[in-house]
Parts: structure tokens; C-alpha cells; sequence
């Protein structure tokens, strides 16, 4: 794939991150539990997709493929935790994007190029903002 459609398709891939943080606040604090738990099941659902990724990379050792697992894992239960603590599900998961930036930095290959470095950095930090913002507002 080359670097521009990877590069839209992962600033789209953000808009969702973005518009559900925002949403309570256009539509109405009373939405603020429905947006924001949806904002998990999208976020679970991205980070699911980034770490089913890792299968695909050169990886040398095994180590990294449970780490990939572990991050799939994780988020299937934050949306459980969501449901039911959403505040929690919030802070876990700007903790996480960012845990699995690292990871991927260091196991997949795709980190040498520069503009995707560049890509997945900034993605990572905008959705690790937009969690934070989410959880900062439910207070």
C-alpha cells in the first residue's frame, strides 16, 4: 500500500476518535456515557485491528506475538470494563495506545519509514488525547 493511502486512511481512521469526544458537547452532557462508551468500542476495535496486525510482521521471536495477542485482549475487556466503569476504560485505554506505539516501534518494520513513524505517532498521541479529554469530562 502506498504511504499516501495509508496516511488518509489512518486520518480518517481518527475523525471517529475526534467526533464521539466532542459529541456530548454538541448534542448534550446527557449523551456523554453513550458517546464516550462508544468511543471504547471503536477505540477496542482499532486497537484489535493494530495488534491483529503483529501476526503479519517479521517477527523474531514469540514474545512479540503474545504481545500483539495481549493487546487485542486487553481490549475486548475494556469494553466490558467500559460498560460497566467507564472512567477506568477511559484512562486504560490512553495509557494503552501509546504502550502499543512503543511496541510497535520496536517489532514492526513499517517503523523505519519516516512519514509512517511520523503517522502512527501522531495518531497514537491524538487518540491517547482524546481518551484523556473523554475521561477529564466525565469528572
Amino acid at each position: 500500500m502506498n504511504n499516501n493511502l495509508r496516511m488518509m486512511l489512518g486520518y480518517l481512521g481518527f475523525l471517529p476518535f475526534g467526533f464521539l469526544t466532542i459529541l456530548p458537547w454538541i448534542i448534550g452532557e446527557e449523551f456523554t456515557f453513550q458517546s464516550y462508551f462508544l468511543l471504547t468500542v471503536y477505540g477496542a476495535i482499532i486497537l484489535s485491528f493494530l495488534a491483529g496486525m503483529s501476526w503479519g510482521w517479521n517477527i523474531s521471536n514469540k514474545k512479540n506475538l503474545f504481545i500483539g495477542i495481549s493487546f487485542s485482549l486487553i481490549s475486548f475487556f475494556l469494553i466490558i470494563i467500559g460498560y460497566f466503569y467507564l472512567e477506568i476504560a477511559l484512562v486504560i485505554f490512553a495509557i494503552t495506545f501509546p504502550l502499543f506505539y512503543i511496541f510497535e516501534k520496536e517489532a514492526n518494520e513499517f517503523m523505519q519509514n519516516e512519514n509512517y513513524l511520523k503517522l502512527r505517532r501522531n495518531l497514537s498521541s491524538a487518540v491517547s488525547g482524546c481518551f484523556m479529554l473523554s475521561f477529564l469530562t466525565t469528572l
